[in-house]
């Protein structure tokens, strides 16, 4: 079995979020800590998002820790896990909503498109467009 980062290497369809992981600086956090249940926008999802957008992001580090840290939940949670949870706390400490049906499950509405990718240190869940967390404000001491 394989770390988180191993499996994302290994898969081609989630390599636009490896990337990000990688600019972001979680790469080492991902393949040495955990466990983590990790929502992984695959690369069509992201080819969705307008090039220029995608730039503008690549450019800022710390905004993307911030977007990718939404993708990222402490613990391992199965697909059979997450059918039984109302709400997940983020990594960023922001509440993701689950939502389970005969269609399958969504993570704030974004439907889950391949699960249960187990992992040494946590699980990962293809999912088909990125989450956009709320907004955050930063207030100055």
């Amino acid at each position: 079995m394989k770390n988180i980062i191993e499996t994302l290497e290994d898969s081609e369809g989630l390599s636009v979020f490896l990337d990000l992981i990688r600019i972001a600086g979680m790469e080492q956090a991902l393949r040495e800590q955990g466990p983590f249940t990790v929502f992984v926008p695959t690369n069509e999802a992201f080819s969705r998002v307008p090039e220029e957008r995608m730039n503008e992001l690549r450019q800022d580090p710390d905004k993307l820790l911030l977007i990718l840290s939404y993708h990222v939940v402490p613990g391992q949670l199965t697909s059979e896990d997450l059918r039984s949870i109302a709400a997940v706390r983020s990594s960023l400490g922001t509440d993701l909503i689950l939502r389970s049906s005969d269609r399958g499950i969504t993570v704030n509405s974004v439907p889950l498109v391949e699960t249960d990718a187990f992992c040494t240190n946590g699980i990962c869940h293809a999912i088909a467009s990125a989450l956009v967390p709320p907004t955050i404000e930063i207030v100055a001491p």
